[in-house]
């Protein structure tokens, strides 16, 4: 039976908050995501949606999975019912939008396969990442006590260079409409492995002290839009979250969702998600989201890469470009599962460079708010050779953090 996501057509949040004084600090952090609750609690309008969703209880062939009771950060409730009863609720709830649930799914990198390394192996020409983003060794500032959300297909923890680098591990049941604690955590593909070794991974991460968690969105590479505004909900209501990273999402502009993704800023959480690795003129949601920080991905001699998707788009009456800044993104070494290291290409390795960037300045600064950090990460880019429709602000770069 389909599956459907409801929220608002408007955006409460967005006109009810200033973000402008959003910090990260645990306090602040619990505060704005009560804050953001209460917008919807005591919106009229949804407090009609919860009435209908109160009358829908005990129906046939239909189940609540999110209940509005449970109002989270993104005003949805998440149903499962026939596709007459989702028009239906269309008619009945006409300030609401009605997005049937559909597939999210992991944006795959090419992997060089014959590029197999042990650490011991890895020479300064294969960390070429770490230069390229004046990245000082060893670094001034680490990521202490600084916690990132890898929403991805899981991270293998016992891998020599992320061994007590990841606090949690959880998984989201959108059937049960859970967050399930992991025993182990473990990697279902392989990507997001590589992902976290460049976060914070021995000798290849960018901030070796940053905490990681492991959220396991996209089981095997697939999940689905429900799994996401889970994801999203679990980030957003665990105040020690700062940063969240996703190389995940739907071809094209899908603007449903945009609205979603947005309210993670109302609560002082940074989405740096990649934009996708079809080229010009194709991007992929939500990395072509002006919420976020969209990452492209650059080579060693300092273009953007072929495959990095970029792309104009006009969004009510505001023109933009995608990706915002540029990150090494090909030939990238990072750990794999069951030990080792290899050279995959792709915006998904450049987006963890960014995250990584990132701990390290809100370390450095940690009285900055979330609009804040996302400027200093912008500033600290340098312009590339190359067009600006392509690499957004520049290739990012560590610079002074002393």
């Amino acid at each position: 039976m389909p599956i459907y996501i409801i929220r608002p057509k408007a955006n409460l949040v967005s006109q009810s908050l200033s973000l402008v004084s959003r910090k990260f600090t645990l306090e602040s952090r619990r505060q704005q995501t009560q804050e953001v609750e209460s917008v919807y609690r005591e919106d009229s309008s949804y407090q009609t949606l919860i009435q209908w969703a109160e009358d829908m209880k005990g129906k046939e062939n239909i189940q609540i999975l999110k209940s509005p009771e449970k109002l989270g950060v993104t005003g949805t409730i998440i149903i499962e019912m026939p596709e007459e009863d989702a028009k239906n609720t269309q008619q009945q709830l006409p300030e609401f939008s009605i997005l049937k649930d559909q597939p999210i799914d992991l944006i795959k990198p090419d992997k060089v396969t014959t590029s197999f390394k042990s650490e011991n192996d890895l020479k300064d020409d294969d960390l070429w990442h770490l230069k390229a983003i004046k990245y000082t060794l060893p670094p001034q500032v680490t990521g202490k006590d600084i916690t990132i959300a890898v929403l991805d297909t899981g991270i293998d923890s016992f891998h020599p260079s992320l061994r007590a680098k990841v606090s949690k591990s959880v998984e989201f049941d959108i059937l049960q409409g859970q967050v399930k604690e992991l025993t182990n955590s473990l990697d279902t593909e392989g990507h997001g492995t590589h992902v976290a070794g460049l976060i914070c991974g021995r000798r290849i991460g960018i901030a070796p002290d940053a905490t990681l968690i492991n959220g396991l969105m996209i089981p095997k590479g697939r999940g689905s839009l429900a799994n996401f505004i889970i994801a999203l909900e679990w980030a957003a209501n665990n105040p020690e979250i700062q940063i969240v990273n996703v190389s995940a999402g739907l071809q094209g502009f899908f603007s449903d969702m945009e609205e979603v993704i947005s309210d993670m800023l109302a609560v002082g959480v940074l989405p740096v998600c990649a934009s996708g690795n079809e080229g010009r003129d194709r991007t992929r949601s939500p990395g072509n989201y002006r919420s976020v920080l969209s990452v492209g991905a650059s080579n060693k001699q300092g273009r953007v890469t072929s495959f990095s998707s970029s792309g104009t788009l006009t969004v009510e009456n505001t023109t933009y470009n995608i990706p915002h800044l540029v990150a090494p993104g090909e030939a990238v070494y990072s750990s794999v599962v069951q030990g080792g290291y290899e050279a995959w290409n792709g915006t998904s390795m450049a987006t963890p460079i960014v995250s990584g960037v990132a701990a390290l300045i809100l370390e450095r600064y940690p009285d900055l708010t979330v609009l804040d950090l996302r400027e200093e990460l912008l500033n600290r880019c340098e312009l590339l050779n190359q067009p600006k429709e392509r690499q957004g602000l520049g290739l990012i770069q560590v610079g002074d953090l002393s």
